[in-house]
């Protein structure tokens, strides 16, 4: 908003400008005498309290203007009561909610009494913190009471500042629970990429007992029917050459369902080669599985996560629904592990016993000897020895 703006008056009771409504026994054009009871001057009158025992009543008035008021816009207000025992009188500024609540935005000190001070009514003035379609104001006092001055002045606009970028986590290749909150905006590729096979969807799912919304890759089926993949998602990382062998995926997720006995867990999987299955074999290779999940509708806890290490290396990573409901992941993160994962080589080498003169150990890491038959670990790599 220009300058110019900025000293845009909204509301003037004095100029007749803006709407002013009165309800209850408040009479919008009424007067007062100020000056020890020698000047009439224009007043909203508020024979009775906008309030009682905490309740919102029916005496107030309330103030609009086209387009309504902005955060940062500055009302003035002054008024004064009439009255030969001195009673105490002020007013309120308040919001009113849909649910008939009223939230108090300034109240104001007490008026000066006009049969017994020579003074005008004193100015005061606050600046609205939020945007506000109506205000109202109320009497706070125990003698009838009226505003002389009520003005509302357009103040400067405040730029909205742009949210912040969010930050990728060190080390951090795929986070879907990312790409899925910030579907659309230009710099989500940062976080990885997802493809959505079958009934599978970006989504949200509420958890803590159903009071909390959290991003979501939602899963309406299982991830293979009748042997065929069916349902899942395809995630690549944001770095060139796939996921490494040491890579550690964290993965969580929840069902929302009345029916309690329900089972919701995800698969972890690559894909295989199409042209080297055969008929009725398995297209999915398996990596991890996660626990059953935890039901978001009737479980006050966090989804809970659990963390698989890549063993090789992989191009893409899948995962997909293992359970009899609809199932929410929530966390499905991949953060690069060291240059030396430690993890046992998944490659398998058959050689005799004779040609193995290296020190062995068996898979529990316990040195075996050279007759020792099974899988061992020689030099850092599976053998079979038969």
């Amino acid at each position: 908003v220009g300058l110019a703006m900025q000293a845009q008056t909204l509301v003037n009771y004095e100029k007749d400008l803006g709407t002013f409504t009165g309800y209850g026994t408040t009479v919008v054009s009424s007067s007062v005498k100020i000056n020890l009871n020698t000047k009439s001057v224009g007043g909203i009158e508020f024979p009775n309290s906008y309030f009682s025992e905490g309740q919102l009543g029916e005496n107030y008035a309330t103030v609009t203007c086209e387009g309504g008021f902005k955060a940062g816009d500055e009302v003035q207000i002054a008024g004064a009561y009439n009255n030969s025992d001195e009673k105490v009188s002020a007013v309120d500024v308040f919001t009113v909610a849909e649910d008939g609540s009223y939230t108090v935005l300034f109240a104001t000190q007490q008026f000066v009494n006009g049969k017994t001070s020579e003074d005008d009514p004193e100015v005061e003035s606050f600046v609205l913190d939020e945007d506000v379609d109506v205000l109202y104001i109320g009497r706070n006092g125990k003698t009838k009471t009226f505003v002389t001055t009520f003005k509302v002045i357009r103040g400067e606009e405040t730029p909205e500042e742009p949210e912040p970028e969010p930050e990728v986590g060190e080390g951090v290749v795929l986070d879907a629970a990312q790409v899925v909150k910030y579907a659309g905006e230009e710099y989500v590729d940062k976080f990885g990429f997802l493809e959505f096979v079958g009934k599978c969807s970006a989504d949200a799912v509420n958890i803590q007992e159903n009071k909390v919304s959290v991003p979501a890759i939602k899963f309406e089926g299982s991830y293979k029917s009748d042997n065929a993949l069916n349902v899942y998602a395809v995630a690549t990382p944001n770095v060139e050459g796939g996921f490494k062998a040491g890579d550690v995926v964290s993965l969580a997720g929840v069902f929302s369902n009345s029916d309690d006995s329900k089972q919701a867990s995800i698969v972890l999987f690559t894909i295989k080669d199409p042209t080297t299955l055969e008929e009725g074999s398995n297209p999915a290779n398996v990596l991890y599985q996660t626990a059953d999940f935890i039901n978001g509708r009737t479980s006050p806890d966090e989804p809970v996560v659990e963390t698989y290490t890549l063993e090789e290396d992989a191009e893409t990573l899948c995962v997909g629904r293992q359970g009899n409901t609809a199932t929410y992941l929530t966390t499905f993160t991949v953060v690069r592990g060291g240059d030396e994962p430690e993890v046992i080589p998944s490659s398998i080498q058959l050689v005799t016993p004779a040609g193995n003169n290296a020190t062995s150990y068996n898979l529990a890491g316990q040195q075996v000897t050279a007759s020792y038959r099974g899988i061992v670990i020689v030099d850092g790599k599976k053998v079979v020895r038969k």
